[in-house]
């Protein structure tokens, strides 16, 4: 079933069942080889299920893909439904309330979330203090200056704490680190949680841990789906990619305003704000596809909403990578980069 309906965005989960990937819908770095924070059951051709450090627990298969989809139970039922041939001459057994997706403590009491999103906000740096020295470092490795971050949006917290889970599945802390941390906002324009990268100490790359790319639990019950990363200001013309570090190397060649939306999966389902007339969608190439998929399927959603056209890296796939995104074109062509890299 889950082959089926989401083979295409859990390939890499269901052929290593109980092992840890890159999360389908806040993703990793894609040129990363290390362990990342989303793993589906090692009995998961019966449950269905899997579970997310950062996203929460999902103890069936429609749990799974209402999440994975944004679906209603409802439309979960339906499209498991025709995959399994039900639909034909017999009613759907339809449950009077859904089963909701389990979450991790951390994510259960939202109510509990704006505080900590504001205080873990509160607690950071702007880009441009003296202190947020691993962020300058960091974005100057790559060939571009904190000087393209909006104190608003994009601020460094000097020791924010990495947690995962142990082998029983409980939260522990496995140190502190300095972080970039990003405002995700929702498709309305509203605030509703913290993006976090977790950089080496002295920010010459991200740190040494198993996802060093994290969301923060959702403040309150709005979603994720059709939001960004609204890394500037901007009115008619907009530009948006999976990364922050992406969205910000299209800024530094183009000088023109680009949001970022974590993954290809929210990339698919980005809501541009009514003002909109031009849309550029600056897509990832992975060698799976999956990038060219996201953005072409937003691309097909904004059909005569508003003028959209992608650009595609045409330099290609080094030998040892997954794929190429534009940073990693900017870094190729920017001088400073370039040297700071090699």
């Amino acid at each position: 079933m889950l082959s089926a309906l989401a083979g295409d965005v859990l390939g890499p989960a269901l052929q290593r069942p109980g092992r840890h990937v890159p999360c389908p819908v806040h993703g990793s770095r894609h040129g990363s080889h290390r362990g990342d924070g989303f793993r589906l059951f090692a009995d998961v051709d019966a449950t269905g299920g899997g579970i997310c450090a950062t996203c929460g627990a999902f103890p069936d298969g429609l749990a799974l893909l209402q999440w994975l989809f944004d679906w209603s139970f409802p439309e979960a039922l339906r499209q498991t439904a025709s995959v399994l041939g039900l639909t034909r001459g017999r009613p759907l057994p339809v449950p009077v309330t859904p089963r909701p997706a389990q979450r991790l403590t951390r994510s259960i009491d939202l109510g509990k979330a704006m505080p900590s999103l504001r205080r873990r906000w509160a607690e950071a740096l702007p880009p441009e203090h003296p202190q947020a020295a691993p962020l300058q470092h960091y974005l100057a490795g790559r060939g571009l200056a904190a000087d393209l971050l909006d104190a608003r949006v994009v601020k460094l917290h000097p020791a924010l704490p990495y947690w995962s889970l142990d082998a029983d599945g409980r939260p522990v802390c496995l140190g502190h680190y300095p972080a970039m941390l990003a405002r995700v906002f929702s498709a309305d324009g509203r605030a509703v949680t913290l993006h976090r990268t977790y950089l080496h100490p002295d920010g010459a790359s991200k740190a040494p841990v198993a996802a060093p790319k994290k969301l923060m639990p959702h403040a309150g019950s709005v979603a994720l789906t059709g939001g960004a990363i609204r890394l500037c200001r901007t009115e008619t013309t907009l530009g948006v990619a999976e990364g922050i570090e992406t969205a910000l190397a299209v800024q530094a060649m183009t000088g023109e305003p680009v949001w970022a939306c974590v993954s290809a999966t929210l990339l698919a389902r980005f809501q541009p704000p009514a003002r909109i007339e031009r849309l550029c969608i600056w897509a990832d190439k992975d060698r799976s596809g999956a990038g060219l998929k996201a953005a072409a399927a937003l691309r097909d959603r904004l059909a005569g909403r508003c003028l959209v056209r992608i650009a595609l890296p045409t330099a290609p796939i080094p030998a040892d990578a997954k794929g190429i995104d534009w940073a990693d074109v900017w870094a190729q062509r920017n001088p400073l980069g370039q040297a700071i890299a090699a």
